[in-house]
Order: C-alpha cells, then structure tokens, then sequence
C-alpha cells in the first residue's frame, strides 16, 4: 500500500504534464500555495502531537523535561506526516493545474447540455429547482464554505493518528483525486449550472445565477477571473464532473469511522448536505455528486476493503499454535 502513492503521484504528474504539452493556452503552475496549505496542516497537527504528549506526561505525573524523549519516540509518526503533507500539496497542486487545463485540452466544456438534459430526465425538472428553500440556504452555503477545512482537517488528524487504517483512508483519498478528478474530469468536461451561460450555452440557469447566495457568486467570480486571464491560484480551475467536493464529503464518512464510529452520523448528513448544496447553488449537476459519490466508494472497496478481507482471510487460515504441557 505504500508505494501505491508514489505510483498515483508519478502517473497525476505525467498526465499533467502531456497535458501542459497539448494545451493551446499555457496556464502556469500553481505550486506555493496548495504546498503551504497542506504544511500549515502538518504544523498544526504538530502543534496538537505536542499539546497531547503534554496532556500524557502531565496524567502520568512526569515532568515537561521528558517531552523532548516523548517527542524522539513520535519521529517515525512525524516523519510519515510529513511525507503525507508534501505528496498531498504536491498533488493537489498538479489537480488544480490539470483543471485548469480542461476547456485548452478538450475543446471546451462540451458535455455540460448533456449533462444538464441527463439531470432534467432523471428528476422531471432542473433539480436545483426542487432542493432550494430559505431554510436550507444558509446551511447549504455553511457547509460548502466549510468543506476545505473539514477535508484538510480530516486528513491532518488521518496522519498524525496511530490507527493502521489510517494510511489506507489516505491513500484512498489520493486515488480520488487522482483518479477520479485529475483524469475523470477530461472524460465529460464541464463547468457545470453556474457558469452555463458563461460559456456559451444559453440562459437555461440565469435564474439560478441571479437568485443565487453571494457565498457561491463570489467563489464564481474568484474562478471565472482566473479562467478568463489563464492565471492559477489555490483552488483554481473549473470543472463540474465528477464532483470532487461530494466525493471527499464521502471520503470523510469514510474517515470518520476509522477515527471514530459516532462520527458517521454527522458525517452522512454532512456529505447529503454537500450534495444537496452543490445542486442548489448551481456548483454542479446532481448526477456529477451521484458519480463522484460512486468514485470514491468502488475505490474504497478497491484499495480498503478487498485488502482487509484478504488479510481477515490470511489470519483465519493460520494454524493455531497450541502450547506443549510442561
């Protein structure tokens, strides 16, 4: 499992790169940013590590003066975070690259009608049409302004945590966004509900745009800037299918039961809430959380669950070592 990372590294970056190759824009690298993000995290998590083995030292009654000998026993953990902080930055650096790409590579965001005709057929309407109300606007917009914090969140506790799973989780977090966004975007691009007409495609969503929370318009004009002037920053890059935000609000139900099982439930009603936010605001069709959704589970059988089973399997057929009387 451990060197898996490293292959879906090397594979994000030579997509990324064919990519860059063929692009008839060039779009720069993004690299400080996301790299910061995700070593602000390991440094918290450091923060926290010490605050904790202060917490352990003082219930045991030893002095602070052993901190600096509990810490040389955490460098294994240390080290294996950081590992964590510098391949997850790097690749969330080379995913808002390859987004960034997408209408210079494909030709434009050519399945958004597709896309938006597929959500109309399946629900009889525009979907964002049955999900909006003042009630849940708020919350929608709460829980999307929240979910970069809760995801990086996530994977700091993940890393800095002791449970063997967690390395598993983590890894499966990379396959994601690898897998399923850096490539699975280039397979139906598109800029999804709130960027419909921006593009080209007409005035079907002008009122969802125009009735829209200013949560999600100011996040719409941050991306279309950097779109139309081909600039990148953290987080830039348009892209609606599949839906990273749902698949990682999955992820962290995922996560969530390896960190803690009463977790769940807050999880799932967090992740249907991304969902059901993503549709609301326009941010994304309701079939791309559906596959998004059905990206990060059919990994999670892959990479989590198959391999547990195997090694349930393994232990079960070991023979019992029976002790010899005396």
């Amino acid at each position: 499992m451990g060197n898996i990372r490293y292959w879906l590294l090397g594979l994000q970056a030579l997509f990324v790169l064919c990519l860059a190759a063929v692009s008839d824009r060039p779009i720069p690298f993004e690299f400080s940013r996301p790299m910061a993000a995700a070593m602000f995290i390991w440094c918290f998590g450091l923060a926290f590590l010490g605050f904790r083995l202060c917490w352990v030292l003082a219930r045991a009654g030893k002095p602070v003066s052993h901190l600096p000998g509990a810490f040389r026993q955490e460098f294994p953990l240390i080290g294996r975070s950081f590992q964590w902080a510098i391949i997850l930055g790097l690749a969330m650096a080379l995913h808002g690259w390859g987004k960034s790409m997408i209408p210079h590579v494909t030709g434009g965001f050519w399945a958004d009608p597709y896309l938006a005709n597929i959500d109309h057929a399946i629900f009889g309407t525009d979907p964002w049409r049955l999900v909006r109300s003042e009630f849940m606007s708020p919350i929608y917009a709460k829980a999307y302004v929240s979910w970069f914090a809760i995801t990086f969140a996530t994977m700091g506790v993940l890393a800095f945590g002791t449970n063997p799973d967690n390395q598993r989780i983590l890894t499966l977090y990379l396959a994601t966004l690898i897998l399923g966004g850096t490539i699975g975007q280039y397979v139906l691009p598109s800029a999804g509900p709130i960027f419909y007409e921006l593009v080209g495609f007409g005035p079907r969503f002008h009122e969802l745009v125009a009735t829209n929370d200013p949560t999600y318009s100011g996040f719409a004009k941050y991306l279309w800037r950097h779109f139309s002037t081909g600039s990148a920053d953290i987080g830039t890059g348009i892209s609606a299918m599949p839906s990273m935000h749902v698949s990682m609000s999955v992820w962290t139900v995922i996560a969530a039961r390896a960190i803690w099982k009463p977790l769940m439930i807050p999880a799932i009603l967090y992740a249907l809430t991304v969902w059901l936010g993503s549709i609301a605001s326009g941010w994304h069709y309701a079939t791309d959380g559906i596959v998004g959704a059905a990206i990060v589970l059919s990994l999670h059988h892959v990479l989590v669950k198959r391999p547990a089973k195997r090694r349930e399997a393994a232990l079960q057929a070991q023979p019992e070592v029976v002790a010899s009387p005396a």
